[in-house]
């Protein structure tokens, strides 16, 4: 049938509907102040094949949608839909009509205004996407409604998946800022993704170990279902096998519960905990991979019903063996569990898709967000976890080994020398032998505790020196981080000391700074507290369980003591004066410990390039 009678008909099948008095389901007002409408509640069908047969359709055989959300599962026959668009406005509006599925096979789009159809176009994702007016992910159709128009809209949906129809009507302004917001979202997510693939496969060439290789690939497969669920492989990808588009979220998620197999066993350690388990993983494993080699042979429908069953099947066997390691307390257990259970949650979301169950389209993208990147980001800690525990473990077992072996010959050294000894006849000496070297020993102890004791002074000021500073503030840092006490760190330094050297001489100079020391260790009150010489005229300070307040006053009584003071030396009197900045904060977990050191010096030079002789904390710096 050529175009023209092809329109006629269809006029004459619409008067003939509009003299039977049939209404339509729902009317939508474009005026003015129009935005937006989503979803829109809209009349469907299943019980036409044409759009004559949707027109003489009578009214009361069409179905309502419900809260403009529909969703008919696996749906063979097509799928007609029907509302108004009533531009009620003394302009042209351009709006666009769109369906929030890009899984749809094919969908149809007739505008009739004044019993004529003026605008049909078909898109879907088994068309290409050039035959699109708007490259975008969903289904979207531009239409034009002329001045205070009434404008009838079918639609016709076609698909061998899952039938859900989530229509919203839109300006084009509005939707771009929609989208805008959208694709930030999804991008952050999708990137973040992109990151732990990069970081696993990074750390699979660096250890070799097969384990984070498995994790990244198991995290692609998740990353290319979203792409796919999404459109954006679709959109971006320009795909021309559309029978791989339409198998690929079956075979993808299948494959990635393929890959969760034998990461589970090895973290579950099960060819060493429970061989019965080991073989009903690999029995699992081997099924998977024989239908998921059968996919591509299956229809669409056929391959989603499949895939996400044995999904299924094979999710609940993960994670009835991982309960049974949970009450056996297995290491890494309950991770394990904790990574399985949102790809479980996900199959039966499918399922209860596949037989007609509603969800909203935000419930529908949360679920798939929130467990993909839940289970992504678990089995990326999980395995970094696993691979440092293992390399502890190896270390202590090379190091045991190491001590054994020393022991040993240490042992057979001591029984040779004790076999020569008692053939010469000399257990006597042996025995004083014996005595001497107890006493060496105490001897030698008591010098390296001397000797440890004044490797943690500094020679010049005998107040300790940079090396104790460094591990009593570590210690005091996993304190403060523990009992969730504050902890202070004072860096001072002598203002303008080069010159006193250069002035003065050097002598006068080390006067000048063991005079500073006496005066910052006579200013400390609490056993705890620890003045440290930093390096060269600067000094720390460790102030366990002090805020900043409290800090930033000691500092100032030490700052007033030597701007007070006036050091007799032979080389003449040294009137000096100090600047020092405080950093005061509770540790946090991921913080380096030398953060509140830098802090504090930063807090020091800020002081230092105001003016000096003054106090500043890091947070006056800011």
């Amino acid at each position: 049938m050529s175009m023209p009678k092809y329109l006629l008909t269809i006029f004459f099948i619409f008067l003939t509907c509009l003299q039977s008095g049939d209404l339509w389901a729902s009317n939508i007002d474009i005026n003015t102040q129009f935005n937006y409408q989503k979803p829109i509640e809209y009349s469907y069908t299943t019980s036409v094949n044409s759009l004559e047969s949707a027109l003489l359709q009578k009214n009361h055989l069409w179905l309502e949608s419900r809260g403009g959300l529909l969703n008919l599962g696996l749906q063979n026959n097509p799928v007609w839909m029907k509302f108004n668009l009533i531009n009620s406005t003394n302009e042209t509006k351009k709006i666009f009509v769109v369906l929030s599925n890009p899984l749809i096979d094919k969908l149809s789009l007739y505008q009739i205004t004044k019993e004529k159809v003026i605008q049909y176009h078909t898109i879907g994702d088994t068309q290409p996407i050039s035959r699109r007016t708007i490259k975008d992910e969903s289904l979207l159709f531009s239409i034009s409604l002329a001045a205070n128009s009434h404008n009838n809209i079918y639609l016709e949906a076609q698909s061998e998946g899952t039938l859900k129809l989530p229509l919203s009507v839109w300006t084009p302004e509005r939707y771009v800022q929609h989208k805008s917001k959208f694709n930030l979202l999804i991008g952050l997510l999708l990137g973040f993704l992109f990151a732990l693939i990069i970081s696993n496969l990074l750390i699979s060439l660096l250890t070799r170990n097969s384990l984070f290789l498995m994790g990244s690939l198991y995290i692609t497969c998740l990353w290319a279902v979203l792409t796919g669920y999404f459109g954006l492989s679709y959109r971006y990808f320009n795909l021309d096998a559309f029978w791989l588009q339409q198998i690929n979220i079956s075979t993808l998620l299948l494959c990635a519960v393929t890959l969760l197999n034998p990461i589970t066993e090895k973290l579950l350690y099960l060819a060493k905990n429970n061989k019965k388990h080991l073989t009903v993983l690999r029995i699992s494993f081997g099924l998977t991979i024989i239908i998921m080699c059968l996919n591509p042979w299956l229809s669409y429908s056929n391959s989603l019903i499949m895939s996400f069953t044995i999904g299924l099947i094979n999710m609940g066997v993960y994670l009835v063996i991982t309960s049974l390691h949970i009450n056996k307390k297995t290491k890494h257990a309950k991770t394990v569990f904790a990574y399985l259970f949102p790809i479980f949650l996900t199959l039966v979301h499918g399922i209860l898709l596949f037989n007609d169950i509603i969800f909203s389209t935000l419930t529908i993208q949360s679920i798939l967000i929130v467990c993909f990147l839940s289970s992504s980001f678990i089995i990326s800690y999980l395995l970094i976890v696993q691979f440092i525990t293992q390399r502890d473990e190896k270390a202590q077992q090379q190091h045991q080994l190491i001590a054994e072996v020393r022991a040993k010959d240490k042992l057979l050294e001591e029984k040779l020398k004790i076999q020569n000894q008692a053939q010469q006849g000399l257990e006597s000496k042996i025995q004083e032998r014996t005595f001497e070297l107890e006493i060496t020993l105490r001897e030698l102890e008591e010098k390296n505790r001397e000797l440890e004791e004044k490797n943690t002074h500094d020679a010049l000021t005998s107040i300790r020196n940079r090396l104790y500073f460094d591990k009593k503030l570590a210690m005091e840092f996993r304190r403060s981080r523990r009992e969730q006490k504050q902890l202070a760190i004072l860096m001072l330094d002598i203002d303008h000391f080069k010159i006193i050297n250069d002035s003065l001489g050097h002598l006068a100079g080390d006067e000048a700074i063991k005079f500073v020391a006496n005066t910052i260790k006579e200013s400390l009150q609490r056993p705890s507290d620890e003045a440290c010489r930093y390096g060269g005229e600067e000094f720390s300070i460790i102030l366990p369980n002090t805020p900043t307040q409290g800090a930033i006053a000691v500092a100032e009584s030490i700052r007033k003591k030597i701007e007070a003071a006036k050091i007799h030396t032979s080389a003449g009197i040294i009137e000096m004066t100090i600047s020092a900045g405080v950093h005061s904060a509770i540790a946090e977990l991921n913080q380096d410990p030398n953060q509140h050191t830098a802090l504090a010096d930063k807090a020091l030079y800020k002081a230092k390039e105001t003016g000096r002789n003054r106090v500043l904390s890091s947070a006056d710096q800011f």
